[in-house]
This record gives C-alpha cells, sequence and structure tokens, in this order.
C-alpha cells in the first residue's frame, strides 16, 4: 500500500485532538523495524494524495510534544511502563493489519522528530526560555502547595531519596504533588499569554515542518487516518 501526500494548510476546525491516545514511549525496537521493513518493502506506485488532515499532521504532533514529560500523562514511572506493556500486547495480539501499518508510520515520524531536537531553536533547546518557564511553573505550584523549595525538576534518585526526607514526604506524596504539578507546569502559567502563545506556536511550527519533510522524504510509508 502506498500513498502520495499532499500538503494542504491546516484548518484547526477539521482536526480532532489526540491528546490522551498512545504513550510516552514505544517497545520492542527489533520488532518495529522488523515491520517497518515489510511497509516499505510491499510499497507500490503512489497514485492517491492526502492532506494534512487526513494524513493527521497535526494529531502526530501534539501527540509528540504531550508524550515527552511522562508526569504529565502518568503518576510514576511504574505506571508509564505498563501503559508500554499494554501497547506493545496490542501491536502484537489485537491491532489490525492496517493499524499496525498506521503505528509503524506514526513510529518513523517519531524517530525522526527525536532526531531533530539539536535542530530546535535556541528558546526551545534544553536550557532554554520555555523549559525555564516550565521549571518556574514546578516552583510555584510546590511552592502554593507549602513545599517551597522542593525541586522537583531535579530527577536524581538522589535527591528524590533527600526531598523525603527534608519534606516530610512519603513516596506516594511526593508521587501525587509530582503528577498534578507536572500537569500544571505544562500548561506554562508563569509566561504571558503571548509568550506562552508564541513559544508554543513555534514549537509545533518547528514539529509540523518535521513532519512534513518526511512526508515529502518518504510518499511509500504514509498510512493515512481511518
Amino acid at each position: 500500500m502506498c500513498y502520495r501526500w499532499q500538503h494542504m494548510k491546516y484548518n484547526k476546525s477539521q482536526a480532532t485532538s489526540r491528546a490522551e491516545s498512545g504513550s510516552v514511549a514505544r517497545h520492542s525496537r527489533a520488532l518495529l523495524l522488523a515491520t517497518v521493513a515489510v511497509v516499505l518493502a510491499t510499497a507500490m506506485s503512489c497514485s492517491v494524495s492526502y492532506t494534512d488532515v487526513e494524513v493527521g499532521v497535526e494529531e502526530i504532533v501534539e501527540e509528540y510534544i504531550e508524550s515527552r514529560n511522562t508526569y504529565t500523562r502518568y503518576r510514576t514511572f511504574d505506571e508509564a511502563k505498563k501503559a508500554r506493556d499494554i501497547e506493545y500486547e496490542w501491536f502484537q495480539n489485537e491491532a489490525s493489519e492496517q493499524e499496525r501499518e498506521r503505528y509503524v508510520f506514526e513510529q518513523l515520524i517519531r524517530g525522526r522528530m527525536i532526531g531533530a531536537r539539536d535542530a530546535l531553536p535556541e528558546e526551545l533547546k534544553p536550557g532554554g526560555a520555555l523549559e525555564l518557564a516550565y521549571n518556574d511553573s514546578l516552583d510555584e505550584c510546590v511552592s502554593s502547595a507549602g513545599y517551597q523549595g522542593l525541586r522537583l525538576h531535579d530527577n536524581s534518585l538522589e535527591y528524590f531519596n533527600a526531598a523525603l526526607v527534608d519534606y516530610q514526604l512519603t513516596e506516594d506524596e511526593y508521587f501525587d504533588l509530582n503528577h498534578e504539578c507536572a500537569k500544571y507546569a505544562a500548561e506554562y502559567p508563569t509566561l504571558s499569554e503571548s509568550e506562552r502563545g508564541r513559544l508554543l506556536d513555534m514549537q509545533r511550527d518547528f514539529y509540523r515542518n518535521i513532519v512534513r519533510d518526511f512526508l515529502e522524504d518518504n510518499p511509500e510509508a504514509v498510512v493515512p487516518l481511518q
């Protein structure tokens, strides 16, 4: 099955959100690579055109951006791992042929987006304006909860263990606080509305262009939404 992708300007009113679909990480590199090989090997001549909406460009971009922070979706790493395991079982045992092809297509694009991180604009790179605003929002959240000075953006095990003692928190209390504050910080409330919109639009534009470049480079791999 082979598709020729046709770029058209995205219309927000036509797309639907997949904010809660998928998981933060994917599974079994060997299995995916083998499936990718099958999908690409069966590609035939491209004669069908699809728009951004039909391919799901916006959904792919939003899913990738939202999945980058584990703790906005999951309370603990174990919960995230369980979600990956469930997805792995679905892919192996339950997914239809079309669902498998679509899944592999999305993973190919995800790989391209991960590989493009070094090319991010300075404001979106680690230590840039967007990350600093996220960390500031975490600090604001923990302060409002009565734990001023707690650094949720320090993900080291050493700091985690020390924080439980210093702030007299149980592991469950820490996990709950971390999860709620991660969701809060993902809205970047410490930024002005205009600055937040500017940075988030920049981020979406960057990854949208990565997706479109992939589609242009690999038209034989395109599998549209159903």
